[in-house]
């Protein structure tokens, strides 16, 4: 039979990503014991036939050892992480090619239910960060806060809903609850992905968005996706891009387009039937259906059976329930459409039982009735502090306690919901911020002058902060114009403010932070008209420098992720070489927060604007560089110059004056910057020692015991990323791995979405058995 044109293809992906494999220590053991590839790691003449007899790969044999399955680290555009769905997560890494794979296969396969690839994903409830810049996800707990806010963001549509079956029907449980539902046309699509999905949660998904509800497959680690189609409704996986085969009901994957870091025959866990022929719509590639973990078999009339097995059909006057199987009896647990009476209860009890009987053999089942009314907001006013309170833990404790009560009772609350959402916003938006944020910004803004000087200088420290957020990087490049504007007339409120005679100025010397705060963010030629009159109002309030507190931490951390990026969309002096510049400024704040000045502020306005001794100017000079970070700072200045003698001699100066672990460590870390500026090569064993010995960062990234001196690795990314291809050329793709696990770039808006959906984001099937 002649080979078709796709299948060469396949081919000759295949015998590529097995190459790539054969460099990796963890593949090229299992390749030679099945004759797959000989002593010099090519492939033998038959080794399609040896391919067919290759073990699978474990994700347990991954996790244990991750590093040994790179095969290759100058590439690296995708780092992610497994959902660790049964507690054996592990970061894996990809390429551009791979990248731009699945965004095509995705656009593809959205394009079947006629959806433009512009349409925005609102992520629901679920461990489903946005990808896209118009992109979001809603998370957190399922209360009339987060319903409100959904109406908002779909009033704006259309968008598409996406999100675990199981979670997204709570949130429709939800909008039954407050009897309040989204517009016709404002949803266009609901994508359930996760999880099984089951004909009860289909049907009520639809009913309630007036949307398809499309089924939606994936595996991170292994590239695989798939949606179903309109036509058949019938899971299509996406065999252009893998190799897919079901050996005794579990799926084996092999990425065609992961020569990073390849996984040859991967099972992940899933259990899936291929079915045996062709879809009714037309398209070709194979189809499936998705019937379950590994771990969720179930025993039903002593048959192993998987949830995917089981018809859970949709019944009427009833939203949602869950079945979960017993050794001696079932329990079934249901909500009601409406409340009823109690005959009406009895009739749909009975007909639950009857269909679980029928479904699942006769036995005992307990019914567990819950009406989504019966469930009353929990009364928060009874946790609420005053607006005092609040003001005096944002400047004083950790914000951990704050951020998870409710918003103070007070004048104080309309501040406290600004900041909420701009430190920990449920609504995670890729794109700049959220339009409900900017319409609170501009309400605060708008707001009369308080006759409360702390509530006033809350006000204005919060809205400072807003104007940085302002500027980030994907903002509206109109938003990021307003800000200056914005910050300008700050600046205006806080000297009438000032102008009133506050005698108690001095003890919100913490403001002064903040009034800096934006000249890290704002463009260049703003910096350098406004940073003369800044400098000059600062030294005048506050004469012995501004004093850090708990909001400055807080507000400085934000600032300088946002300065990074933007200091990277120009032309820096360090760029290419030092990117990403959020890391090396981050990594300067964690060894210098508890000694905050104004001088470090002024140095780091230096290196994002690249004017290395332009706003040094207005401060008072030291006639010798004495101290660590006087020269610290100093070496910077040459380093942005790009003046290797200075450097050279800073550097020299600077190991002499260490007086701590610490402060060797960061002589290296800036002996390390400099090599890259220069591009003078990195020799990879030596570096690597260095890394061990100073910080113990590659001990403490490949899930060992940390060292003392383990400290954190932002700072070090950039070496990071360059030693890691040398490491792997020298045959140490472990050590290279672990260079890449250190260096995740740092990013404010994953870990607060992390931190927020953690814990009330679980999947949750509609029928399991019981542990």
């Amino acid at each position: 039979m002649a080979v078709t044109d796709g299948a060469a293809a396949r081919s000759s992906l295949l015998r590529s990503v097995l190459m790539a494999g054969a460099i990796a220590p963890g593949n090229r053991a299992r390749f030679l014991q099945t004759g797959l590839i000989d002593e010099s790691r090519q492939l033998v003449p038959n080794w399609q036939a040896a391919f067919a007899r290759l073990a699978p790969l474990k994700k347990d044999q991954v996790r244990l050892h991750p590093g040994s399955f790179l095969a290759r680290a100058d590439d690296v555009v995708y780092r992610g992480t497994t959902s660790g769905t049964t507690s054996a997560s592990f970061t894996y890494f990809a390429g551009e090619r791979w990248n731009h794979q699945r965004t095509e296969a995705r656009a593809r396969s959205l394009a079947w239910w006629g959806l433009n690839t512009d349409t925005p994903i609102l992520n629901l409830a679920s461990r489903l960060g946005p990808v896209r810049l118009q992109d979001s996800s809603l998370v957190g707990q399922i209360d009339a806060a987060f319903v409100e806010r959904l109406l908002q963001i779909v009033a704006a549509g259309p968008v598409i809903v996406r999100g675990y079956p199981s979670r997204l029907c709570e949130v429709v449980v939800a909008l039954h609850r407050y009897r309040l539902f989204p517009q016709a046309d404002n949803v266009v699509a609901a994508i359930a992905t996760g999880e099984c999905l089951f004909e009860a949660q289909r049907s009520l998904l639809c009913k309630t968005f007036h949307a398809p509800v499309i089924n939606e497959y994936g595996c991170q680690e292994s590239g695989i996706s798939g949606l179903s189609c309109p036509e058949g409704g019938r899971l299509h996986l996406d065999g252009d891009r893998c190799l897919y085969e079901v050996i005794e009901g579990k799926l084996l994957t092999t990425d065609l387009y992961n020569t990073t870091m390849p996984m040859v025959r991967y099972s992940s866990g899933d259990v899936l039937a291929l079915s045996p022929e062709a879809c009714p719509c037309g398209r070709p590639g194979p189809t499936a259906k998705v019937l379950g973990r590994e771990e969720e078999s179930l025993l039903i009339d002593g048959k192993k059976r998987w949830p995917g097995d089981i018809e859970l059909p949709a019944f009427a006057g009833i939203l949602g329930y869950q079945i979960q199987l017993h050794a001696d009896k079932r329990q079934l647990w249901m909500q009601p459409e409406s409340v009823i009476n109690p005959d009406g209860l009895t009739t749909l009890e009975m007909t639950m039982k009857a269909w679980t009987e029928e479904t699942f053999g006769a036995g005992s089942t307990e019914v567990l009735i819950e009406s989504p009314w019966s469930i009353a907001d929990e009364d928060v006013r009874l946790a609420a502090v005053s607006s005092a309170a609040w003001m005096q833990q944002v400047t004083a404790i950790a914000w951990s306690k704050w951020l998870c009560q409710p918003l103070p009772m007070g004048k104080a609350q309309a501040v406290a919901a600004l900041l909420q959402q701009l430190v920990a916003p449920r609504h995670t938006v890729a794109k700049g911020l959220s339009p409900q944020t900017l319409r609170q910004i501009e309400r605060l803004a708008a707001s009369e002058l308080s006759q409360d000087s702390s509530l006033e200088v809350m006000k204005i420290r919060v809205l400072l902060w807003a104007t940085s957020l302002m500027t980030e990087e994907n903002a509206a490049e109109n938003t990021r114009e307003i800000a200056a504007v914005f910050y300008s007339d700050l600046l205006k409120r806080f000297e009438r403010w000032r102008s009133g005679g506050i005698a108690e100025i001095e003890q919100f010397s913490a403001l002064g932070f903040d009034l800096l705060a934006p000249l890290l963010t704002l463009d260049t030629p703003t910096v350098q008209k406004l940073w003369p009159s800044v400098q000059l109002i600062v030294q005048c309030c506050w004469p012995k420098g501004p004093k850090a507190d708990a909001f400055t931490m807080h507000h400085y951390l934000a600032v300088l992720d946002i300065a990074g990026q933007n200091a990277q969309r120009n032309s820096h002096p360090w760029l290419p070489a030092l990117s990403p510049l959020s890391a090396i400024l981050l990594g300067d704040f964690y060894q210098l927060a508890s000694v905050l000045t104004h001088r470090t502020v002024t140095l780091w306005a230096e290196i994002v604007h690249g004017a290395p001794g332009k706003f040094a100017e207005a401060l008072e000079k030291t006639d010798e560089e004495t101290d660590f970070y006087s020269i610290w700072q100093a070496g910077r200045r040459s380093l942005l110059l790009k003046d290797r003698t200075l450097v050279t001699q800073r550097l020299s100066l600077l190991f002499e004056r260490a007086a701590s672990p610490a402060q060797v460590a960061q002589c290296w870390l800036e002996k390390g910057y400099a090599a890259l500026v220069f591009e003078d090569l990195l020799d990879p064993i030596a570096w690597a020692e260095v890394l061990r010995e100073q910080i113990g960062v590659l001990e403490q990234s490949a899930g060992a015991k940390p060292t003392q001196r383990a400290i954190n690795p932002t700072p070090w990314v950039s070496v990071l990323r360059a030693l890691a291809p040398e490491l792997v050329r020298i045959g140490q793709p472990s050590l290279a791995y672990a260079c890449l696990f250190a260096a995740a770039p740092p990013n404010r808006k994953l870990s607060n979405f992390d931190s927020q959906s953690r814990g009330v984001n679980e999947k949750q099937s509609i029928i399991s058995a019981a542990i």
